[in-house]
C-alpha cells in the first residue's frame, strides 16, 4: 500500500533522508535503543526481582516520534509493507479485547506503543527504508552501539557486569549496566552484530577491518554472555541467509556443512563443551533451564472460550506455579507463541503467525543477493529464538527484527519492479502510410 499526502505549492519532492541521512540514522539507533527491555535486574543482586522501566522507554519512543514528525515534511511518500499491515490489525484486535479485561490500562499502554513503532516505519519509509541497504546499514550501527556499551560497562563497573548462575549453572555471564541489559539481551544484540557484519563483508559492503571488528565484537558479546539461544539462533539465520542466495549446489553444501562441523566442535572441544552445559546438569539441560515446566503449565491450564480467544491480558509474560503445600513460584514463559496465546489469545497468534508468513514470502521473493540475505538472517533469528524467549505480542526488538527484515526485502522488491519499468524499452512508434 503506497500514499501520497498533498504536495506543498511551490515546492518540488525530494528524498528526506538525502541532506540529513545522520538524523535519520539517529533516531533509528533511538528507536533500537527503546525498544531493548531496559531491566533493573541488571543492577541488582542475583536472585532479586527487577522490573523494566517501561516510563523512560515511553519517553525515549514520544521523542523519536515527535522528532521524526516535525524533521517528514508535507507531501512525503510512504508505504507499509504487507507485514506491518498485518501488525497493525493485531494492533487494533487486541486493542479491542482489552476493552474486556478488568484492568485495560496496561495493555492498551503497550499497544499503543506498538502503534507508535509501526507508525515510525510509515513515516520512515523515504529516507530509510525505501533504499533497503541504508536501513540495513542503521540496524547494524545501531547493534554496534550498543555493543559498545556493553564494553564500556564492563570498564566502568566490573564488579556489577558479571551476573553469577548460581541458579541455573556455575560460573558468570556478561550483562550491560550503563543501559541495563540482562545477559540474553546481551547475547542478542552480540548475535545481530556478528551476522549483519558477516553478510556485509561476504556481500562486499563492509572491508576488512571494520567487519573483522564488528565481527570480533559480536562473538565475545555472545561468548562471554553465555547465551545458548542467540548463539544458535544467529547460527540458524546464517545457514538460511547462505542457502538462499547460494547458486550452486557446492555453495549450500558448504553452507549446511561448516555449521554441523561447528556443532561438532561444540561436543568435541572441552572449552566449548564447557561453554554450551554451563555446569547445568541432564535434568536442566533436557528441560531448557526450566522452561518446559510453565509450557507445560500454559498447555494443561483449562480456561474458558473467552479467554482462549483473547488471552489473559497484553503483559502477562509470567505463570504462578503451586507446587505442593505453599510452594508458589513465578515463571517467566520464555517461549513467543505460548506468551502470545497467553496474553491475547488463539486469534493473536493466528494473526501475528500470518504476519511471519508474509514476511517469508517477502523475504524468498527479494532480487538482492545482500538484502535476502540480510533478510533471511533477521528472520531465521527471529524464527529459531522465538521459540525459547517471548517478545513477538509487543514493541520489542525480536518485533522489531521481523519487521526490518520484511520491511527490507519488500522494498527491494519495488526497486528491482520499479527499474524494470524504466529500463523496459518502450514500443514502436506505428509509421502513417
Amino acid at each position: 500500500m503506497t500514499l501520497t499526502a498533498p504536495p506543498v505549492p511551490g515546492t518540488t519532492p525530494q528524498a528526506e533522508g538525502d541532506k540529513s541521512s545522520w538524523l535519520w540514522m539517529v533516531m533509528w539507533c533511538l528507536l533500537v535503543l527503546g525498544v531493548q527491555p531496559w531491566s533493573s535486574r541488571a543492577a541488582a543482586p542475583q536472585g532479586t526481582t527487577g522490573s523494566t522501566n517501561s516510563l523512560m522507554k515511553g519517553v525515549l519512543l514520544g521523542v523519536i516520534f515527535l522528532v521524526t514528525l516535525a524533521a517528514t515534511k508535507p507531501g512525503f511518500r510512504t508505504r507499509l509493507s504487507p507485514t506491518t499491515s498485518i501488525y497493525v490489525g493485531y494492533v487494533m484486535f487486541a486493542s479491542a479485547t482489552a476493552f474486556l479485561l478488568a484492568d485495560p490500562g496496561g495493555p492498551l499502554l503497550r499497544l499503543a506503543r506498538l502503534m507508535i513503532g509501526l507508525f515510525l516505519l510509515f513515516m520512515l519509509w523515504r529516507p530509510l527504508i525505501r533504499e533497503p541497504e541504508r536501513l540495513i546499514r542503521a540496524h547494524l550501527l545501531a547493534h554496534l552501539l550498543l555493543a559498545l556499551t556493553v564494553v564500556l560497562s564492563l570498564i566502568w563497573r566490573p564488579e556489577v557486569a558479571w551476573r553469577p548462575l548460581s541458579a541455573f549453572g556455575t560460573g558468570y555471564r556478561l550483562q550491560g549496566v550503563l543501559i541495563p541489559m540482562l545477559p540474553p539481551r546481551v547475547g542478542e544484540v552480540g548475535a545481530i552484530l556478528l551476522g549483519l557484519a558477516i553478510i556485509a563483508f561476504v556481500s562486499r559492503k563492509l572491508t576488512f577491518f571494520p567487519a573483522s571488528a564488528c565481527i570480533g565484537l559480536g562473538l565475545v558479546l555472545v561468548a562471554l554472555s553465555r547465551t545458548r539461544t542467540a548463539a544458535a539462533a544467529v547460527a540458524f539465520g546464517l545457514v538460511l541467509a547462505l542457502l538462499l542466495t547460494r547458486k550452486t549446489w557446492w555453495g549450500r553444501i558448504a553452507s549446511i556443512s561448516v555449521p554441523g562441523l561447528m556443532g561438532l566442535a561444540f561436543l568435541m572441544i572441552p572449552s566449548l563443551h564447557t561453554w554450551l552445559l554451563r555446569g547445568q546438569g541432564a535434568k536442566q539441560i533436557s528441560s531448557l533451564s526450566g522452561r518446559t515446566t510453565s509450557w507445560q503449565y500454559v498447555l494443561d491450564e483449562q480456561v474458558s472460550l473467552q479467554t482462549a480467544i483473547i488471552g489473559h491480558g497484553l503483559g502477562n509474560k509470567r505463570v504462578l506455579l503451586r507446587r505442593g503445600e505453599g510452594d508458589i513460584d513465578v515463571m517467566a514463559i520464555d517461549n513467543s507463541w505460548l506468551s502470545l496465546y497467553w496474553e491475547t489469545g488463539l486469534l493473536a497468534v493466528t494473526i501475528v503467525g500470518i504476519a511471519m508468513i508474509v514476511a517469508w514470502v517477502s523475504v524468498l521473493r527479494a532480487p538482492t543477493p545482500f538484502v535476502k540475505a540480510s533478510g533471511a538472517l533477521l528472520l531465521g533469528y527471529v524464527s529459531a529464538a522465538s521459540l525459547n524467549e517471548s517478545g513477538l505480542s509487543d514493541l520489542s526488538s525480536m518485533t522489531l527484527h521481523l519487521l526490518v527484515a520484511a520491511a527490507v526485502c519488500d522494498s527491494d522488491r519495488l526497486r528491482a519492479r520499479a527499474r524494470a519499468l524504466v529500463e523496459k524499452p518502450a514500443p514502436p512508434t506505428p509509421r502513417w502510410r
